[in-house]
């Protein structure tokens, strides 16, 4: 570009100046390239005119300087001279970088601009528009935020970015317009359309030196900015309204203004709608309702001035920009809700730094404070100190709780900051580390108590001395155990990119679920697509982002495999170990108490117990279903909450070394051994290498831990010795003397089981809501486990009498057969010789009516090793025991038991479970119970399901 099309009406007499071919304009002289223009600008610590000869060494071409400068004799390149060369430099820029989108408004004033110009670009978006906003919190578009650290970006940043918005097919910018850039005429080359004031008040008097001037600097948007007929949006409601008013008359400007006298839009009334307000106003058609989904008068002001902003040169009408405010979202660090503390009390960050805006922050939150009102707050350093004992006295005044922090102590001592800020907050709490204030002031919270943490707002950094270092108000409050986010999305989207240490593409939304199936996978949730047996979830990822899925994880060698424009996606290096990274940070971003349960028999349902009896004590994440396998494990972290208070996992195993690794995951405060028994035998050398097995869960356990273990097993002592070796502290349960959960007494009947037992020095009676000496004895381990977790027991008590034995694992139906009824207890999830039993003698309990008959329908018990066999045989026992009247057969193993059996109990036997069903339903009678059992494999669930297709079923009890 010549100089003249630059500069073109640059005063100069020779005509090879004109020419001269420009590559680029700076005032930086780091930037300066051969061909460039060097513009020396004055700065706050040093002179433009002192880096000329730099310029000039790097190869500028010409340069720009104040007429009242002094410069270096003899230079070797042109010099131009102008009154107000930054001015000229504003220009300069605009000419070079070319077309600017259609439509640039500009928004200043003390407080308000940064929501207000995210809330014109949401405005515009809504209408249709592509549009952006500049400014505190960098440049934002529908794809996303790209961060900055001034209000309004140099010059050069500025003209650089309209410049690539545009080239974008970004044609709609709301920016901001601070002092500091409209002093510096970082604006005077845009062509503003319309611009707006929302308040005055002090700040920034270490650059201006005066309100005046302060004011002065703020009023060029309005007096030199904007052109005459442009719109002007003014806040009547402040004080300093009418001045801008009086300043948007006097040039020309089609003024519009907003509040309670205002002319374009009349606020009537405004009323709170929980955590949103309902704004009454009068646009000239008489009274209408404005929804506005965010707390605050202020932010009611700034939404209707956005509203009067985005309208304002027609891009749309009032009437859409004020329908279009129900679905806006506040800015980033501005009264933003960023999360609730385990107590459940909010927790807000704003960017409030001057003594005018914690003011109205903290009364903006006093009406929503039903305990005390907590703040955190800090001055800066090296800006104006007058301000400081001001914000102190303030946040004495308003706040319950005031802790004095640092915020960006820069080149000042911060322990002197703290002590002139404390001068006006003489009860303040002083806290110099700002995450260490953070964190003890959500440590304070109660359930009614509001905390805000004042000062930084969407700030990345904490300034000490001439060094930025990374610091997030946010990301200091969710790093708090137990802190929930506020959207409740179960992973930000950096922070699930993070933890699974993957690679983003597209634009990774939160998520609200975690799912390794495609059919089950919920609308806004993550899908893994894991390498099974049988199936690879990679050619099920487009059903699944077909079916709502936010998000896909696929593995780095799978993706080429994949469409290229499928997603999002996570690529990742192996999906299941990315899933168990994701359950491994999930586990440590809570503050829950965690139970982990394991056993021969009786996970699941102890599994249940637990969440039932902890839930009235806070909320609880558990297992689903018997996930407590390599995947299953980490997918139950993955989906955990970080505000749980309590979490409960089941955790399995086949073979020796599988509960290491997943403990080591859940790193329980308490694990729970319920029982071993003769159970994956083909695996195991003996029951006692099922005991040491089973013993790994202690591996996990948390320093000062708990061993819930059942006194009266055989492995008791085995297990016991394992715990204490690995530091836990050892708590028995069971009928056992020694027992510190001791059944005293257990009363079973049709539908229940009554208890008296001691918990931990503590008589207690209370109901299940199922039959079963097994579940009685279960029911022991966890009430211990609820105490020691610090559960409230008397609820837990409670709830247990609502409990019931799952789908599988002993849920009783009611058939409606000819004559009468009949009953089922489901018992066909699984099975091995200790729970065989134990339903047997459940049955046995079991009262029938009229002529009916106790039958038993069993399943092969299976990976019961060599004494397979015998271990079927010898159910006949407690087959005859438990007086049960007919046995119903279906597998080879369970051939063995046949055999035993006397001719009378023998119902039929098959050779499959299906093979069975016909004759099995065929002789159901009125009164019978029955019960149907068998290992997963033996598939006796379809025999259940079969009994009830046929009979229906109504629960029972």
């Amino acid at each position: 570009m010549k100089l003249a099309e630059l500069a073109p009406d640059i005063l100069t007499l020779d005509p090879a100046l004109r020419r001269i071919s420009i590559t680029g304009v700076t005032a930086d002289s780091r930037e300066v390239v051969p061909g460039s223009l060097f513009v020396a600008l004055p700065g706050t610590r040093a002179k433009g005119t002192d880096f000329i000869p730099q310029a000039i060494e790097k190869g500028a071409a010409v340069v720009l300087a104040d007429t009242e400068d002094e410069l270096p004799d003899s230079l070797s390149v042109p010099v131009l001279r102008d009154n107000d060369p930054a001015r000229r430099f504003a220009r300069m820029l605009a000419r070079f970088y070319g077309p600017q989108p259609k439509t640039v408004v500009a928004v200043t004033g003390t407080n308000g601009k940064t929501s207000v110009a995210a809330f014109v670009r949401q405005i515009w978006l809504a209408a249709g528009y592509e549009a952006a906003s500049i400014g505190t919190v960098g440049v934002t578009t529908k794809a996303g935020n790209a961060y900055g650290n001034m209000t309004t970006p140099d010059a050069a940043t500025l003209h650089r970015t309209l410049h690539d918005l545009a080239a974008d097919g970004i044609d709609h910018v709301a920016m901001e317009a601070s002092s500091h850039g409209l002093i510096q005429r970082r604006l005077d080359g845009v062509e503003v359309a319309a611009g707006a004031f929302t308040n005055l008040s002090r700040d920034h008097l270490d650059y201006h030196g005066s309100m005046e001037a302060y004011m002065a600097a703020k009023m060029r948007l309005f007096d030199t900015i904007l052109t005459p007929g442009s719109g002007a949006v003014v806040n009547l409601d402040d004080v300093y309204g009418e001045a801008f008013a009086s300043a948007a008359r006097i040039s020309g400007l089609d003024l519009q203004t907003v509040g309670a006298a205002g002319a374009r839009i009349r606020i009537l009334d405004v009323a709170r709608d929980g955590w949103a307000q309902i704004a009454t106003v009068d646009i000239g058609a008489g009274p209408r309702p404005v929804r506005i989904p965010l707390v605050g008068a202020f932010q009611v002001s700034n939404a209707l001035v956005a509203a009067a902003l985005a309208a304002a040169d027609g891009s749309v009408s009032l009437t859409d920009a004020l329908d279009a405010l129900d679905g806006i979202k506040g800015a980033k660090g501005r009264l933003e809700l960023v999360g609730y503390a385990p107590s459940d009390a909010p927790v807000f960050v704003d960017f409030a730094h001057t003594p005018a805006a914690l003011e109205v922050a903290l009364q903006t939150l006093r009406p929503f404070t039903a305990g005390r009102l907590i703040v955190a707050f800090g001055a800066g350093g090296d800006r104006d100190k007058g301000k400081r004992p001001q914000m102190g006295e303030v946040c004495s005044r308003l706040a319950d709780v005031a802790i004095v922090t640092d915020d960006n102590p820069r080149t000042e001592d911060a322990a002197t900051i703290r002590k002139e800020v404390l001068a006006g907050c003489p009860g303040g709490v002083e806290i110099g580390d700002r995450t260490t204030a953070v964190r003890e002031g959500i440590a304070m919270l109660g359930p009614d108590d509001v905390f805000l943490i004042a000062g930084k707002g969407h700030e990345m950094g904490q300034t000490i001395g001439r060094e930025t270092v990374h610091y997030s108000d946010h990301e200091a409050v969710l790093a708090v155990p137990g802190v929930t986010p506020a959207d409740r999305s179960l992973w930000q989207a950096d922070e699930l990119v993070k933890a699974l240490n993957g690679r983003a593409e597209g634009a990774v939304p939160p998520v609200d679920s975690i799912s390794i199936d495609s059919r089950t996978v919920e609308r806004g949730g993550a899908f893994f697509a894991i390498a099974g047996d049988r199936f690879d979830g990679h050619d099920f990822v487009e059903a699944a982002l077909q079916r709502g899925a936010a998000v896909a994880v696929v593995a780095n060698d799978r993706r080429a495999a994949l469409p290229a424009d499928v997603g999002p996606l996570v690529v990742v290096d192996d999906v299941l170990a990315s899933l168990g990274r994701l359950g491994i940070r999930a586990r440590e971003r809570t503050a829950a108490k965690v139970i982990a349960v394991t056993g021969s028999v009786g996970k699941t349902s102890t599994k249940e117990a637990l969440r039932e009896a902890l839930s009235p004590s806070g909320a609880v994440h558990a297992s689903a279903a018997s996930f407590n396998n390599h995947w299953g494990v980490p997918l139950t972290l993955a989906r955990m909450p970080s505000g749980s208070r309590y979490g409960v996992f089941e955790i399995g195993m086949n073979h020796p070394g599988e509960i290491t690794p997943l403990v080591r995951m859940v790193r329980p405060h308490v694990a729970i051994v319920t029982t071993v028994a003769p159970v994956h035998l083909e695996h195991f050398s003996s029951v006692e290498a099922i005991a040491e097995a089973k013993a790994e869960i202690f591996a996990g356990l948390e320093p000062g831990g708990t061993a819930i273990l059942n006194r009266d097993g055989d492995f008791s002592a085995l297990l016991a010795e394992r715990a204490r070796a690995r530091g836990a502290q050892v708590v028995f349960f069971g009928e056992h003397p020694e027992a510190e959960a001791r059944l005293l007494k257990c009363s079973l009947n049709e539908t229940c089981t009554a208890v008296t037992a001691d918990i931990l020095g503590e008589t207690v009676t209370y109901k299940l809501g199922a039959p079963g000496r097994h579940i009685a004895q279960n029911s022991l381990a966890v009430l211990a486990a609820v105490k020691i977790v610090g559960g409230d027991l008397t609820r837990a008590m409670l709830a247990l009498q609502a409990h019931q034995q799952p789908k599988g694992r002993g849920k009783r139906h009611v058939l409606q057969v000819f004559g009468g009824t009949a009953r089922l207890i489901d018992e066909s999830y699984n099975a091995n010789p200790t729970s065989m039993r134990a339903a047997i003698a459940l049955l046995g309990s079991a009262s029938v009516e009229g002529q009916g008959r106790r039958v038993a329908v069993l399943g092969d018990m299976l990976e019961l090793g060599p004494e397979a066999a015998d271990l079927h045989a010898g159910l006949a026992e407690p087959l005859r025991a438990a007086k049960v009247d007919t046995v119903f057969c279906a597998g080879p193993l369970m051939h063995n038991l046949w055999q035993e059996l006397p001719r009378g109990m023998r119902g039929a036997y098959a050779e499959t479970s299906k093979a069975l069903a016909d004759t099995l339903l065929d002789d159901v009678r009125a009164g019978d119970v029955l019960m149907v059992k068998g290992s997963l494999g033996s598939a006796m669930g379809p025999l259940v399901e079969a009994l009830i297709g046929r009979f229906g079923s109504e629960a029972s009890g």
